[in-house]
């Protein structure tokens, strides 16, 4: 009899599988194959229907700029296409303003410094985003929170949720209270907002193992002694888990129920808190900074908005961090169109954020 190691769910033999899917789909989710696109069509047949259930546009409030939130699974070539012909249609149409990515000068100078080997073969939507909007000379903004103070909150947030689960009265309903805060801000539902029949679309689907390869290689590549590492702990660690199924008793079955749930509960906290709910203000600022730019009522006065070009002039309302080589924004009345590149998770509470006018 093939022996079976127990059903428990941990990083390295189902949660992390699971979690980059559900990471990447939040962050994500493509339309269909690169290959089913017809690049050489006119721009607005270049695209097919389904993709409108993957993508978010509506007016910012405040400018009355239209933002398009193209949502995309990490290095999955469908939403490698999908950003592609979004962003290539707008811009020869005359209609595209700025784009913004979900990367931050750290990060992105991490992949830029890598391997031109590897940079090709670990092609991302944000790269396609960066080059076309280059190409076009339209303004790229590295629009996500820097992953330092990410990587910093990842880790407070591990601690107090440890902390809460531990503390089975007072900390269980603080840790149910921030799950339940950061899933209402993050991933709120209904209609104008993306469904789960975007996320679980066959044709993303297909494409996910691509993303699947791509996602942890790409850390790997930008890091590979801490990369190699974390995962070769968490390999062992999982390993002197591995129980035969045979051999468990009742107790190691419950013990392993239990487990597998507060591993759930653990990074489902996290995901939806430090990974989705504490980045997505920063990146609906920045999306809302260059709306400013586009708007047809801009709420500057009249001579500062003479300063053609110069993207920094008012340091208090656009702090944004523009990708090296990218030309810097100009006020442009005329119809233009910010499109922002974000994981699928991102989506819906972004467009809430700014609908709402809570940044």
């Amino acid at each position: 009899m093939i022996e079976l190691t127990a059903l428990r769910p941990t990083l390295v033999g189902a949660l992390l599988p699971m979690f980059c899917l559900v990471a990447c789909c939040c962050e994500a989710f493509p339309v269909l194959p690169r290959v089913l696109f017809r690049p050489g069509s006119p721009p607005s047949q270049s695209i097919p229907a389904l993709s409108a259930s993957q993508l978010l546009e509506f007016v910012e409030p405040t400018t009355g700029v239209t933002v398009k939130l193209v949502g995309a699974m990490h290095y999955n070539p469908a939403s490698i296409a999908l950003a592609e012909e979004t962003i290539r249609d707008l811009a020869v149409q005359g209609r595209l303003g700025s784009v913004v990515i979900e990367s931050c000068d750290i990060r992105w100078n991490a992949t830029m410094d890598t391997d031109p080997f590897l940079q090709k073969l670990l092609q991302s939507e944000m790269r396609a985003a960066h080059d076309i909007a280059l190409a076009y000379q339209r303004p790229l903004v590295l629009g996500d929170q820097r992953i330092n103070i990410t990587t910093r909150e990842l880790g407070a947030g591990l601690k107090e949720t440890l902390t809460q689960l531990l503390d089975p009265v007072q900390g269980w309903r603080a840790f149910w209270g921030n799950v339940t805060t950061a899933r209402r801000d993050a991933i709120p539902v209904g209609d104008g907002f993306l469904s789960a029949f975007a996320f679980l679309d066959p044709k993303l689907l297909l494409a996910a193992p691509v993303s699947l390869a791509k996602y942890p290689l790409s850390y790997v590549a930008k890091a590979p002694v801490t990369s190699i590492a974390i995962l070769s702990l968490l390999f062992f660690a999982d390993s002197a888990y591995a129980v035969p199924v045979d051999d468990m008793t009742t107790t190691d079955w419950v013990g392993e129920l239990t487990g597998a749930a507060l591993e759930t509960a653990f990074f489902a906290r996290v995901f939806l808190k430090e990974l989705l709910a504490d980045r997505n203000p920063i990146l609906a600022q920045n999306i809302l900074a260059q709306c400013r730019y586009y708007s047809p009522t801009p709420d500057l006065p009249i001579w500062r908005r003479l300063f053609h070009g110069n993207a920094k002039f008012d340091s208090r309302r656009d702090q944004c961090v523009y990708a090296e080589d990218s030309v810097l924004p100009r006020y442009e009345n005329s119809g233009k169109v910010v499109v922002a590149v974000l994981g699928l998770a991102h989506c819906n509470g972004i467009k809430k954020l700014l609908e709402e006018q809570r940044v």
